[in-house]
């Protein structure tokens, strides 16, 4: 049997950020002035270019029989989703169309992460502060919670705003582990004496990247430190018992770490074709 360990406490935020083109910023201030039910108005019949990462089927799947017709149906409003394989393409169009001053991009919202996020912030390709304008971010967003303030230890400053919130978890072969270990301490003893049956995707792909990030947390006393300005070599020094620990379990990973999965999707073969015990 297959079962969820959720022993990794990441919490990832799915974001969706405005698009900034090159509009007069008048026009961009008149509208934060209106109320929200005339913005809706002026909405009807407009289309929403939505650029996001397309590997996700049940995401698409979402955003393309529920999503969509919701948006059509009360507001007449038509949602086009465009698909993408890598966010950095979708930033270098952005940065494209800013350096002609194209004031009419094709990006009107997008998906994005918090490296993603920062490029787009730090190069003005961002709409500005929009999120609190939204009637449902007011509502139901904790807006003190740091997972809201940051991402990526950046703040977000009302540029974007969370669309599902997901917890990380391992997944488990319950038939071949009966006592699975619930930190990274213990997974560390259980990758030990389980040689070749553990590894993670290879950075940078998002889910192996995550779980460095909350081997880091872990190793190093928790998140919050990491939220502060911190220079390369203050890094460094912090991040020792990160190293320490994915080196130490190197030797006893699938194919002796030499080799990594380069994607979840991969990480997921393995384990169903029982290589590994855990994904």
């Amino acid at each position: 049997m297959k079962k969820r360990l959720s022993i990794l406490l990441i919490i990832i935020i799915t974001i969706f950020s405005i698009v900034g083109c090159s509009e007069n910023e008048t026009k961009k201030k008149d509208l934060m002035k209106e109320n929200w039910d005339s913005i809706v108005k002026k909405a009807k019949g407009e289309t929403v270019n939505i650029h996001m990462w397309g590997g996700n089927e049940p995401v698409n799947r979402y955003i393309d029989k529920w999503v969509s017709p919701q948006l059509k149906e009360q507001f007449d409003i038509t949602l086009n989703r465009v698909p993408i394989n890598d966010a950095k393409d979708m930033i270098n169009k952005l940065l494209t169309e800013k350096e002609v001053n194209k004031t009419n991009g094709s990006i009107d919202i997008f998906w994005i992460n918090g490296e993603n996020f920062k490029n787009s912030k730090d190069n003005g390709l961002l709409w500005g502060s929009f999120a609190e304008k939204l009637p449902n971010y007011n509502k139901y967003v904790d807006k003190n919670a740091e997972d809201i303030k940051y991402d990526f230890g950046e703040l977000t400053e009302g540029m974007e705003v969370p669309w599902g919130k997901a917890q990380f978890v391992l997944i488990y072969d319950s038939e071949k582990i009966k006592n699975p270990p619930t930190n990274m301490v213990k997974l560390k003893e259980w990758v030990k004496k389980n040689k070749g049956k553990f590894t993670y995707p290879a950075p940078p792909d998002f889910t192996g990247s995550a779980f460095i990030r909350q081997v880091l947390y872990e190793a190093t006393g928790g998140y919050e430190k990491y939220l502060q300005s911190m220079n390369t070599n203050e890094f460094i020094k912090e991040a020792k018992p990160l190293w320490n620990y994915l080196n130490e379990i190197k030797p006893f990973l699938w194919r002796e770490g030499k080799t990594y999965p380069e994607s979840s999707g991969k990480l997921d073969r393995l384990y169903g074709n029982g290589e590994v015990w855990m994904t």
